[in-house]
């Protein structure tokens, strides 16, 4: 929880740079909420090792 905050804060900030503004509106908080969310998601996955489907595996159509 606590890496999730850190970068949704670093990202509300790096939107705030892009943009030239000094304040942030509830948009952007969320939207930086959720580039965290999908970021962490992203990582996570990576991190996991793909496993194959085995069922699939001999079966044809």
């Amino acid at each position: 929880m606590a890496a999730r905050n850190r970068l949704s804060a670093d990202l509300l900030a790096a939107l705030l740079t892009v943009d030239g503004r000094s304040r942030a509106t509830l948009d952007d908080m969320e939207r930086a909420d959720a580039l965290a969310d999908a970021m962490l998601a992203r990582r996570r996955q990576r991190a996991t090792p793909h496993r194959p489907d085995l069922t699939a595996v001999g079966r044809r159509g």
